[in-house]
């Protein structure tokens, strides 16, 4: 995302989380449980098994293209120029976004890493932004990269070049690149003085606001036989559930389906559906897509950790049950 990558060594015998572990190390993360590597490739990206190959993946890279790419591992996602120009690449970046799961926070390497996935999914237009929202995104952005205001250094011109770096790609042609200019400038003015950790974390509390924040989304997909649904939909994937949006305008949301209501969901080469609803009284929507299969795997990824959360949450329960049972006991005697 901020165009920066770190070459890592390794066999062919590596695997991904061997590589995981290489990256934490190298990068000194410590709260890393919600980081994974992907393989990303054109207009797709994938979360890879903690058992596949890497050296494996490069090697079919290589066999499907006339040059040969020297192997590499970006250490957030992709900036603009490398993960938007079709050429395969590893991101390590974070995967799993609970509510209100802010652990990353207290680590300075997880906030920069989730900071730089933020600014990456705001400037590609993933989360859909006001012009409001986005100028004070950017005047701390700004604040971030180069410091406090300096009204003899930063005037119109400053950012000639690299407005568009600064700006959502939905809203950058509703204004001229000085007229945004002047304005991020303004809002970066109002920065003077915060530290640039505080400032990381005002961005992200503005992008965590969002519906969206946190929401893997799918390249668009043709429904199949509904007539509740437009012809085509784009899927979200995040720890409520499954959400449905407009191709043409990804700020408008057709439905949303949560965990609690869907009864299953399947896969195939060629095809991503689930059911929702009740057991005598369910709906069932099927989507053609070849992304079905990482699509699956990131719904039971979420479902897996939701289970796992409620059944620590009941066992700490019955833990609290049981002492609160043994003291009233020892009271009595």
């Amino acid at each position: 995302m901020d165009e920066s990558f770190k070459a890592v060594g390794i066999d062919n015998g590596c695997t991904a989380e061997q590589l995981r572990q290489i990256i934490i190390e190298k990068i000194g993360l410590k709260e890393d449980s919600c980081f994974s590597i992907f393989e990303k490739k054109d207009e797709w990206e994938r979360c890879l098994e903690a058992d596949e190959q890497p050296g494996e993946i490069m090697k079919s890279w290589e066999a499907s293209s006339d040059k040969s790419k020297t192997p590499t591992t970006s250490s957030s996602s992709s900036g603009p120029g490398a993960l938007t120009s079709g050429e395969p690449v590893f991101v390590f970046k974070k995967k799993i976004f609970l509510k209100d799961d802010d652990r990353e926070m207290q680590d300075p390497v997880a906030k920069n890493l989730v900071y730089i996935q933020a600014v990456f999914n705001v400037i590609e237009s993933v989360y859909m932004s006001t012009i409001e929202e986005a100028l004070k995104l950017a005047g701390l952005k700004v604040h971030i990269t180069y410091g406090d205001h300096n009204p003899v250094t930063h005037h119109v011109g400053f950012l000639s070049h690299d407005v568009k770096k600064f700006v959502p790609k939905h809203l950058f042609g509703s204004k001229k690149p000085s007229e945004w200019e002047t304005l991020i400038l303004k809002e970066h003015a109002k920065q003077k003085g915060k530290q640039k950790e505080d400032a990381k974390v005002d961005y992200l509390q503005v992008c965590k606001f969002w519906r969206d924040y946190g929401t893997t989304f799918f390249p668009p997909c043709k429904t199949i036989n509904s007539k509740n649904l437009p012809n085509k939909v784009i899927i979200g994937v995040n720890f409520e559930g499954i959400r449905l949006l407009k191709t043409k305008n990804r700020a408008e949301l057709i439905s949303e389906h949560l965990f609690t209501e869907i009864c299953s969901w399947s896969s195939s080469s060629g095809t991503f559906a689930f059911e929702f609803g009740s057991q005598s009284d369910s709906t069932k929507y099927t989507f053609e897509t070849k992304h079905g299969a990482i699509i699956a795997a990131t719904i039971q990824t979420y479902i897996d950790i939701l289970v796992q959360m409620l059944k620590n949450g009941e066992d700490d329960e019955e833990t609290h049950t049981g002492t609160t049972t043994s003291e009233s006991h020892e009271t009595t005697d």
